[in-house]
């Protein structure tokens, strides 16, 4: 399956579409950004730059822009994500590339968002493809360039480079930036899972990325308070994908109950097996409700499995307990991808 949540093609992306994946903007602080950024790109020539921020937010900032400007102006705006991968690794000069979507399209204003570029990969672009021709391309008042990485303001322009004429901060997800997000993307999420999600495992989730108190519950009615706070999306998606990789393992492999008992009955057959060939008499006797409770247990599992859907439970189960999801990209694509599989029960 896709990873519906990563972006990595080495071409230009238009937007809105259902890829790739943006948040946007809800607190107040984020959407106020956006319209400073939406009054850059119609007052400067020159790049844009989008600090501190990571790809899903700056991605969401940009989108949320463009709609202020296309609302106040009525004038179309078209939206571009321009990949790193599209400056390091197309054959194509990206300058041209813009130059010949600015051509073909009907929108008075055409955005473009260089993804991951500090201001040393922009100078060895504009160097390899020629100062006069990004220089034209900047110059144009029907473009908007914004350059956005996960960095601090670039304090020294490298030469060759095009000035940054303004640097504004990528606002940080707050936690109703998050639930928005989950919300409407839970039907991609579930199909990413490989189970239905319940509102309130996602609530929990969020609500776990932006408290560290270790209270896991629902949000009530407008907390402003928590809604505010700085949630990051990577650890969402990370108690999410755990969670759910439990609730699976809960389905196929049953109970841990279940699998303590069957495996302490065969601990006790193996040890009478072992005293009646020496002749020995049984140090262990076989415990009689240990058996009853395994075979009752074993039975309920199997006549009445439970439900695959990642609920509220879970997720609290996965949070309280000794493992932590982690929001490293590295294990959490991981416990993706093992979610994939096809698992059947025994």
């Amino acid at each position: 399956m896709e990873d519906w949540h990563n972006a990595t093609e080495p071409h230009l992306i238009k937007t809105p579409n259902a890829y790739p994946e943006r948040i946007a903007p809800v607190g107040e602080a984020a959407l106020a950004q956006s319209r400073r950024l939406a009054a850059l790109a119609g007052s400067v020539r020159g790049p844009i730059e989008l600090c501190r921020g990571g790809a899903l937010a700056a991605r969401g900032l940009a989108e949320q822009a463009r709609l202020v400007a296309e609302t106040a102006t009525g004038h179309a705006h078209e939206l571009w994500l321009v990949p790193v991968l599209a400056l390091i690794r197309n054959g194509d000069a990206v300058c041209r590339t813009m130059r010949a979507i600015r051509a073909d399209t009907d929108a008075a204003v055409c955005w473009f968002l260089l993804e991951s570029t500090g201001a040393e990969l922009l100078a060895s672009v504009v160097q390899a493809e020629g100062l006069m021709a990004w220089s034209e391309l900047i110059g144009d008042p029907s473009i908007a360039l914004m350059v956005a990485h996960d960095g601090p303001p670039e304090s020294r322009v490298p030469a060759g480079a095009p000035r940054m004429r303004h640097s504004l901060r990528v606002p940080a997800s707050c936690a109703a930036d998050v639930l928005a997000w989950c919300r409407q993307r839970q039907p991609a999420m579930e199909a990413w899972l490989g189970m239905p999600v319940e509102q309130s495992a996602l609530e929990v989730a969020v609500n776990s990325a932006a408290t560290s108190q270790g209270e896991y519950r629902t949000f009530g009615s407008m907390e402003e308070g928590l809604l505010g706070q700085e949630a990051d999306p990577g650890h969402v998606l990370s108690v999410l994908s755990a969670a759910a990789a439990m609730v699976r393992f809960e389905w196929a492999c049953g109970p841990v109950r279940l699998q303590h008992l069957t495996r302490r009955q065969a601990m006790d057959e193996q040890a009478e097996l072992v005293s009646l060939a020496r002749g020995d008499t049984p140090g262990y006797v076989l415990d009689h409700d240990a058996s009853v409770e395994r075979a009752a247990l074993d039975v309920e599992w199997h006549e009445k499995p439970p439900e695959l859907v990642l609920d509220q439970a879970a997720v609290v189960s996965w949070l309280e307990g000794t493992g932590a999801a982690s929001s490293a990209q590295d294990a959490f694509w991981y416990d993706a991808r093992c979610l994939n599989k096809e698992v059947t029960r025994e």
